[in-house]
C-alpha cells in the first residue's frame, strides 16, 4: 500500500468539519433530486497516515510512537450518507494517482472518475464540460474540495469555480505561507511577485497599503520618524488575521457568499490554514442554506467547541 503521511490533529478537524457539511448538502439537496457531485483535486491515496504518541501512566502501557492508518478526504466522501452520486479525484503524484485506481476497482458500484492532472487544470477540465454549462438552472450540484499543500490554487481557478454558479467550494486558505511569501518591504518580494499574482491576483500589493493594528501604530509612527529612509519605501504591516480577512473580501468579489474561516493550528498553536466556504449558486435559498450548515460547523467545531479542543 502507498503510503500518505502529513498532517496532524487539524487534518481531522479539518476533514470531520468538511464531512458534518457534505452530510448536511446531500440530505438537504437529496430530498430535491439534484445530480450530486464531488470533486477532491488534491485526492492523495484515499487514506493517510498518522503518528501518534501513545502509553503512559494512564494507560500502563510504555510510551511509544505508532503509525495509523486513517480515511482521508476521498474516502471520507465516498461513505457521506446520503450519498453522492459521482465522484472525481484527482491527484497528480503517479503512486498517489494508482491507489485512487485500486480504490476506484475496490468501490465498482460507484461511479467514480480518476484524473491525474495539476490541480487547476483539472478544475478547467472538468468544469468545462456540458452537464455544468446550465449552471444554477440545470440539475448538477457539486461540493469542491480545494485542499493544497501550499501555494497551488490559481485566482484564476476560484473565478471558474465561480462562474459556474452550481458548485459549494471547500478552499483551504494557506494563509501560513502567503504569510512567508510577503516580505517586510514590497521591494523585497522579488521574483515571488508572479507566484503571489498567480494565487491572490495582483491585488496582494494592497495588502502594503493597510495601516497596521491600532497598537502597533504608535511603533509604526516613531520608527517611521527615527528611520524616514524606510517610510518612503512601502512596508507590509497587515498581521495574518488582516491577511485572513482581507482575502475574505477579495472571494467576496467573485462569490455571492464566502463564509468566516475556520482557522486550523499546528501543533504549536501557530495558525496555518484559512478554511473557507464559497458558494457560487446566487440564489438566496442555496445561500440561506449554506449559511445555516456553515453555522453548526462552526458550533461544533469552531474555535470554541468542544469537539475542537478534544481534537488537540
Amino acid at each position: 500500500m502507498t503510503e500518505h503521511q502529513f498532517g496532524g490533529a487539524w487534518t481531522e478537524l479539518k476533514l470531520d468539519a468538511i464531512c458534518y457539511y457534505l452530510e448536511c448538502y446531500t440530505k438537504a439537496l437529496s430530498q430535491k433530486n439534484f445530480d450530486l457531485w464531488y470533486v477532491d483535486v488534491f485526492a492523495g491515496t484515499g487514506d493517510r497516515t498518522n503518528e501518534k504518541l501513545t502509553g503512559g501512566l494512564l494507560e500502563r502501557q510504555p510510551v511509544q510512537w505508532v503509525t495509523e492508518t486513517l480515511p482521508g478526504s476521498a474516502k471520507r466522501a465516498m461513505n457521506i450518507r446520503p450519498a453522492f452520486k459521482h465522484f472525481i479525484f484527482n491527484e497528480s503524484d503517479d503512486q498517489h494517482n494508482k491507489a485512487l485506481h485500486a480504490l476506484k476497482a475496490a468501490n465498482r458500484s460507484l461511479d467514480i472518475e480518476i484524473i491525474d492532472r495539476d490541480a487547476n487544470a483539472a478544475i478547467g477540465e472538468i468544469f468545462s464540460r456540458q452537464v455544468w454549462r446550465r449552471g444554477a438552472s440545470g440539475g448538477a450540484r457539486a461540493a469542491v474540495f480545494l485542499d493544497p499543500y501550499a501555494l497551488q490554487v490559481d485566482w484564476a481557478t476560484l473565478e471558474l469555480l465561480a462562474k459556474t454558479q452550481c458548485v459549494d467550494v471547500w478552499y483551504l486558505f494557506p494563509l501560513q505561507d502567503v504569510t512567508s511569501q510577503l516580505a517586510n518591504k514590497l521591494s523585497g518580494v522579488g521574483p515571488k511577485q508572479k507566484k503571489l499574482d498567480q494565487v491572490l491576483s495582483p491585488a496582494w500589493r494592497d495588502l502594503y497599503e493597510l495601516p497596521p493594528p491600532t497598537s502597533d501604530l504608535f511603533a509604526k509612527t516613531l520608527f517611521d520618524t527615527m528611520i524616514p529612509e524606510f517610510a518612503a519605501d512601502e512596508r507590509r504591516n497587515a498581521t495574518k488575521a488582516q491577511i485572513e480577512t482581507w482575502f475574505k473580501g477579495r472571494m467576496e468579489t467573485l462569490f455571492p457568499y464566502v463564509s468566516e474561516p475556520l482557522p486550523l493550528f499546528t501543533n504549536i498553536n501557530q495558525q496555518k490554514f484559512s478554511l473557507f466556504l464559497a458558494v457560487a449558486n446566487p440564489s438566496a435559498p442555496a445561500i440561506d442554506l449554506a449559511k445555516k450548515f456553515h453555522r453548526y460547523v462552526m458550533k461544533n467545531y469552531g474555535p470554541k467547541a468542544s469537539r475542537r479542543m478534544s481534537a488537540h
